[in-house]
């Protein structure tokens, strides 16, 4: 049976434990690095584990942890054990909570299926994009004294809320992509 520390590094996504402590990860898998100033995100997420390429930080969730909140491994592992409700034992035996273990891969997932509707999502309504865009270049009056192309109307009506759905898919917080998320549906943002 795994110890604490081994059973975090194996059942935690490193990324989950970022944005628990504050860290903003964009869809690149990049944060801005708490370690030094950072205007552009520098510090990437990759095969559970961190790095910054500006300033060399990284390592494991734990490491992460640790570093974040100036304490010892262990009373990092202690930390996230205690935030992330998966009551580890440091005293004897390790048994690992299987019903905390599976709502975590269930939230794992969740986030997975997330990410991936915000991908799609944004290569659709970037798509959509382009599509106003050429209506708009295509059908643009010539005059004042032309009548307007039913298309040119419609993609100047539907430019606008387009952007705003690719702003908040590229630079949204999560929250804001949420939002989006739930209210999408009641959007009419459709070509002709």
């Amino acid at each position: 049976m795994s110890d604490p520390y081994e059973h975090i590094r194996q059942n935690l996504e490193i990324k989950e434990v970022a944005r628990r402590y504050g860290l903003e990860v964009n869809r690149h898998h990049k944060s801005l690095c708490p370690w030094h100033t950072d205007s552009h995100p520098s510090l990437s997420f990759k095969n559970n584990r961190c790095h910054c390429f500006a300033c060399g930080a990284g390592g494991s969730s734990i490491d992460l942890v640790a570093k974040l909140f100036d304490l010892e491994p262990l009373e990092a592992v202690k930390k996230i054990s205690a935030d992330f409700g998966l009551n580890l034992d440091f005293k004897g035996e390790y048994r690992p909570d299987t019903v905390k273990i599976q709502e975590m891969e269930r939230q794992r997932q969740l986030q997975k299926a997330f990410d991936d509707w915000c991908d799609r999502t944004y290569s659709d309504h970037a798509q959509l994009a382009r599509f106003y865009w050429k209506n708009i270049l295509k059908y643009k009056p010539v005059s004042e004294m032309v009548e307007f192309h039913p298309r040119y109307v419609k993609a100047i009506h539907q430019w606008e809320t387009v952007n705003y759905l690719l702003d908040t898919l590229l630079k949204g917080t999560h929250e804001e992509k949420i939002e989006l998320y739930k209210n999408l549906n009641s959007l009419e943002v459709w070509a002709s």
